[in-house]
């Protein structure tokens, strides 16, 4: 019995055939770092992503929006989309050294890398930082 349970398990996983890649870390922008990117593939189509900020801001961050652009395995661009992330009731701002970690879940066709750039970020003074950064963090 146990073994029929091991096969299953394992038989689900490579059917399933999760995949996570990680992106390049570093990459800052309004004092915000993109710390860390992965896409989630199933069956080899891309059905979501995962991303997280760092705050390197001497004040706390109330909102940010980020663009994700998703690319095939020849670095062409099958998709983009806007996102945006704000503090409220169940979320708080985010303290100064303290990560964000966000994500969704979509289907893109041919896709199977991300790109993310920070288009603006938000924070508890009221500041805020707007324009696109011109660095990027892509999955190798």
């Amino acid at each position: 019995m146990k073994a029929i349970h091991t096969s299953l398990f394992v038989g689900l996983v490579l059917f399933l055939n999760l995949s996570f890649e990680k992106a390049e870390n570093g990459k800052k922008f309004c004092d915000i770092e993109i710390v860390q990117a992965y896409t989630q593939e199933v069956l080899g189509k891309n059905v979501g992503f995962y991303v997280k900020f760092k705050n390197n801001a001497e004040v706390e961050m109330d909102a940010i929006d980020y663009q994700v652009t998703f690319l095939n395995g020849f670095g062409e661009i099958k998709g983009q989309k806007q996102f945006t992330w704000q503090s409220g009731n169940l979320s708080k701002p985010i303290k100064p050294g303290q990560n964000l970690s966000e994500g969704s879940t979509n289907w893109i066709d041919g896709a199977n890398k991300i790109e993310v750039k920070i288009i603006r970020a938000h924070f508890v003074d009221g500041s805020t930082c707007k324009g696109q950064s011109d660095k990027t963090t892509r999955l190798r």
